[in-house]
């Protein structure tokens, strides 16, 4: 048997931002200056930017890992193989 606590948690956010939704921060002063989801978007140049970077990131790490995973030499078995 496992646990649920990840499924709890996890439907506890999703139910929280649907009975937010779209507000993303309430204002504790004024209504006005709640940040809802359309007044929160950065825009598409910087959306594009944001993914290019991103993008370039995610690639560089993904190679640094692959590189530390299998650095080093390959050892030589009994049937004369290194692989």
């Amino acid at each position: 048997m496992r646990c649920c606590c990840i499924e709890y948690l996890i439907f506890m956010l999703v139910g929280a931002a649907a009975a937010l939704y779209p507000n993303l921060l309430l204002s504790a002063t004024d209504p006005a200056l709640n940040i809802t989801v359309y007044n929160a978007n950065p825009g598409q140049y910087a959306l594009s930017v944001g993914l290019i970077w991103w993008s370039i990131g995610i690639a560089i790490g993904y190679f640094v890992f692959v590189y530390r995973m299998f650095r080093g030499k390959a050892a030589e078995t009994a049937g004369g193989h290194g692989y």
